[in-house]
């Protein structure tokens, strides 16, 4: 399925790639491709809906575009969206009808500028890799790199078959899609990167396992699905691993690194993939005494935020999910 992102005109007073990178907050992130010809846009994002929890996956077409504001139309729906481009911030406001967003969506998303990481780094292995329009048909442009070259590109989570990139070459930088099976992703992120675990005593105070805990109520409980386990992150000091059992299966992450968030008892902590692919973890103590913890993240925690330490799980009541026979046949 092709990916969708915005296209717009570069502001004279905006210098190509300005703004370039990815911006994140507690629930998704916003990523911006900038190039001297256009620029792509991406909201990828998470927010309560009821007791569960929403997702937008949005593309947009910029109709107009200053320094302080930009009008968005999102691809297939009426009313528009705004981008305010604060000198600290940016605000993402939505129209009346949000089609790419889930019921519920509060209709705005603030992102902070000081969150900001660089988009990954891909070498072209096809001998010559055109760059394609955010058209339905991704048509093809005249623009193209070549064997070897380095671009930048964002990786989003849904593995699209088309990546939005962008290619700084001597005068101006062409930004544009580039096909998935065109590059090597496996080294994405800045060159000079360190993808090195962090050390054991900067990952002491996180340690442990993590129980999933659900909310019932106005309380939680700790659920045994039917036919998975309960959801855990072990977060192990020793070797800089986090590893996260999410049910029926389970993955391993390095701990690449831990910065103090915002407010107190908050962090962000990078984590690395074994492909290279990263992805941050907000992490908020909830209460210290019970041992709990909200965490969120673009992929891996974006739809499961309440833990407790494993060894204080026992505070909360378990519960079987029922319907299990049933399921069973």
């Amino acid at each position: 399925m092709a990916l969708l992102f915005a296209i717009c005109v570069t502001s004279s007073a905006q210098g190509a790639g300005g703004l370039t990178g990815v911006y994140s907050n507690k629930g998704g992130s916003l990523a911006i491709v900038e190039g001297s010809n256009e620029t792509l846009v991406h909201l990828s994002g998470s927010f309560p809906q009821g007791s569960s929890v929403g997702t937008c996956d949005c593309a947009f077409a910029v109709q107009k575009k200053t320094d302080a504001a930009w009008t968005l139309s999102e691809s297939g729906a009426e009313g528009s969206w705004t981008l305010r481009v604060n000198p600290k911030q940016f605000v993402l406001e939505s129209g009346p009808t949000p089609q790419c967003c889930g019921a519920g969506y509060p209709g705005k998303d603030t992102f902070a500028r000081s969150t900001v990481k660089p988009l990954g780094i891909c070498k072209v292995k096809a001998s010559k890799a055109a760059f394609h329009a955010s058209d339905e048909a991704n048509t093809q442009r005249k623009a193209f790199v070549v064997s070897g070259d380095a671009v930048e590109a964002y990786l989003d989570p849904v593995e699209p078959d088309f990546l939005a990139a962008r290619f700084q070459g001597p005068q101006k930088a062409t930004a544009g899609l580039l096909k998935r099976e065109d590059l090597d992703c496996s080294a994405e992120g800045p060159p000079t990167a360190s993808k090195a675990p962090v050390a054991a005593d900067k990952l002491k105070p996180f340690a442990g396992t993590w129980v999933e805990l659900t909310r019932q109520g106005k309380g939680f409980v700790v659920l045994k699905p039917c036919s998975a386990a309960t959801r855990t992150f072990t977060i192990k000091p020793a070797s800089g691993e986090v590893e996260v059992q999410l049910g029926q299966e389970s993955t391993t992450l390095k701990v690449t690194s831990v910065e103090p968030g915002k407010g107190a008892g908050a962090w962000v902590l990078g984590l690395t993939s074994s492909d290279g692919k990263p992805e941050a973890l907000q992490w908020k103590t909830a209460d210290a005494a019970k041992g709990t913890v909200s965490v969120t993240s673009p992929d891996l925690f974006s739809q499961s935020h309440d833990y407790v330490r494993q060894e204080k799980k026992s505070v909360f009541p378990s519960k079987q999910e029922t319907g299990c026979d049933e399921y069973e046949r």
